[in-house]
């Protein structure tokens, strides 16, 4: 999935229940397996401590989209799918090339 990708940065209350969506996802980025395939990935991770800021994802892929992703209104698995599929997008773009 990193392999698309050139940033992400996560910011999120770590005590904030809407702040679980955040953490999934850090979880699954942080693989050896995703590190291991963009190793010049920058990963930035913001955390606060009030628990009325949002939980905010934004994401920039090798083509220059961003996504800016609400965390609070979507799980963990929904954002993964979101990237995953804009990600393999572009890996199938630059196979065809």
């Amino acid at each position: 999935m990193l392999k698309q990708i050139t940033s992400v940065r996560v910011s999120f209350c770590p005590f904030s229940p809407t702040s679980t969506s955040s953490t999934v996802f850090l979880n699954r980025i942080y693989s050896k397996k995703n590190q291991a395939a963009n190793p010049t990935c920058k990963i930035d991770v913001h955390t606060t401590a009030f628990s009325k800021d949002p939980s905010v994802i934004d994401v920039t892929f090798k083509d220059g989209h961003k996504f800016h992703i609400n965390a609070a209104e979507l799980t963990g698995d929904d954002i993964i799918a979101q990237v995953s599929k804009y990600s393999k997008r572009l890996s199938q773009q630059e196979d065809l090339q």
